[in-house]
C-alpha cells in the first residue's frame, strides 16, 4: 500500500503535518506491519473529509475491507497451500513417527508399564531389590519381564534363594539390558550384555510353521513384545531367567550328579572343546545313567579315549536348542550321526532316553539332562 499523493497540486493543498505523518507511516509500515490497523483507521478518518479520498492515493472502501481482513490474512495464505497427498509414503512416515513420539512422551517409565501389563510380582520384586528408581531413570533400558505365573512356577528352593535381596537383585538385573533393543533387532544366537554383567543369549526357532523366541531359553511372549515405556521397552517372558554360572564343563564340574560325565570328558580330551564359545546343546547323562550301561562297558571306554570321544560327541549338537524350540525329528550330532527327538505332552525323548531336566543355563549353549547314555544303534565297542 502506498500512502502518497495523486499529483503535486494535491500535495500543495494537503497540510504539512499530514504530509509528514504519511511519510512516517510509510517508513513504519515497511518494518512493523502491526501498526497497519492504526494507520488504516486514521486513513479512514481522513477519508471522511470531502475530497480527501481524492487527495490520498487509495480507495477508502478498500481500506475498510483491509481492516476487516487484516487478522485472518495468515490463515488465508495457509488455506491456499497445496497439500501433499495423504497416501504419500513420506507423509505417512512423518505422521507415524510423530504419533510414536507423542505416545512415548505420554508413556510411563518401565515399572509403570509393567504394572499396566499385569506384571505385578515383577514390580513388587523390583521395589524389594531397590531397583525401582533405576528403572524409572532416563535409561534407556530393555527389560524382559516375567509374568506372575512365571514367578509362581519357580521351584521352592529358587524362591527361597531369591528371598535374599542380593541374589534377587542379580537375577532381576539379568533381565535388564542397557539401551533399547526392540524385537526386530533380536536374532538367533544373539548375545547381549545385561546390567548384571553376564551375556544373555537370544534364540529364534520355527516350530509348526510358527516363530518361537527365547531369552536364555525362557519363552518370549511374541504377542506382547515392544511394550513402549518413556525410558525404554519391555518384552514379556513366560519364565524367569537364571544367570548362567559358567560354561558346560565348569557348570557340570560343580554338580555332584555329573562326576562320571566330567571324568569321561577329561579322558576323551574334550574339556577345551566343550569349554569353548560353541554354542552347543549337550544331552548330559547323570551318574545313574552311566550305571545302566552293560557291565564293563564304561571301563573299556575309559581305556579307549578316541572311542569314548565318539560316544560323548554323540551327545552333543551344534547350536543352542532350548526345549521351547525342540521339534520331533532327527538331529545331526557333532559326531556326524543322528539322534531321534520325540516331543510330546509327556516330555522329550532322545532315542530311548528321557529328558529329566531341560534348559540348564550355561554360557556357551544349553544342557538337557537325560536318564540313559546315548549309544548309536547296534553299537559295538571296537
Amino acid at each position: 500500500m502506498v500512502l502518497g499523493f495523486r499529483n503535486s497540486r494535491s500535495k500543495e493543498r494537503f497540510p504539512l503535518f499530514c504530509q509528514v505523518f504519511l511519510l512516517r507511516a510509510e517508513q513504519e509500515l515497511s518494518t512493523n506491519m502491526e501498526l497497519l490497523p492504526v494507520f488504516l483507521t486514521l486513513a479512514i478518518l481522513a477519508g471522511s473529509s470531502p475530497g480527501m479520498a481524492y487527495v490520498l492515493d487509495m480507495n477508502i472502501d478498500y481500506v475498510k475491507q483491509m481492516m476487516v481482513e487484516y487478522e485472518p490474512v495468515v490463515q488465508n495464505h495457509v488455506s491456499n497451500i497445496k497439500a501433499v497427498p495423504l497416501n504419500s509414503l513420506a507423509v505417512r512416515q512423518f505422521h507415524e513417527n510423530v504419533l510414536k513420539a507423542e505416545s512415548l512422551a505420554a508413556a510411563d517409565p518401565i515399572p509403570g508399564v509393567a504394572e499396566k501389563l499385569g506384571l505385578t510380582e515383577l514390580v513388587k520384586l523390583v521395589i524389594k531389590a531397590g531397583l525401582k528408581d533405576t528403572l524409572e531413570s532416563a535409561g534407556p533400558f530393555t527389560v524382559f519381564g516375567p509374568t506372575n505365573d512365571a514367578f509362581s512356577n519357580l521351584p521352592e528352593w529358587v524362591k527361597e534363594q531369591i528371598s535374599n535381596v542380593t541374589v534377587l537383585g542379580a537375577v532381576l538385573k539379568f533381565h535388564v539390558l542397557p539401551g533399547k533393543v526392540d524385537s526386530k533387532s533380536l536374532s538367533n544366537e544373539l548375545q547381549v550384555a545385561t546390567v548384571e554383567g553376564t551375556q544373555l543369549r537370544i534364540n529364534l526357532y520355527t516350530k509348526d510353521t510358527k516363530t518361537v523366541a527365547t531369552a536364555q531359553c525362557a519363552p518370549i511372549d511374541l504377542s506382547r513384545v515392544d511394550q513402549a515405556a518413556s525410558n525404554g521397552v519391555l518384552h514379556v517372558l513366560d519364565a524367569v531367567m537364571i544367570p548362567p554360572a559358567g560354561n558346560i564343563v565348569s557348570t557340570l564340574a560343580a554338580v555332584p550328579t555329573f562326576r562320571t560325565l566330567v571324568k569321561a570328558v577329561q579322558v576323551a580330551g574334550l574339556v577345551e572343546t566343550l569349554s569353548g564359545s560353541g554354542p552347543f546343546t549337550l544331552f548330559a547323562p547323570t551318574d545313574s545313567a552311566f550305571a545302566k550301561l552293560p557291565p564293563g562297558l564304561l571301563e573299556k571306554l575309559l581305556q579307549n579315549p578316541p572311542e569314548l570321544a565318539k560316544v560323548l560327541k554323540y551327545h552333543v549338537v551344534s547350536g543352542t536348542f532350548c526345549s521351547a524350540g525342540l521339534s520331533s525329528g532327527n538331529v545331526k550330532t557333532v559326531d556326524g550321526r543322528e539322534i531321534s527327538i520325540k516331543v510330546s505332552a509327556d516330555g522329550v525323548v532322545v532315542n530311548e532316553s528321557k529328558v529329566v531336566y531341560a534348559d540348564g543355563s550355561v554360557t556357551n549353549g544349553v544342557v538337557h539332562v537325560i536318564d540313559t547314555v546315548l549309544l548309536p544303534p547296534d553299537y559295538i565297542l571296537p
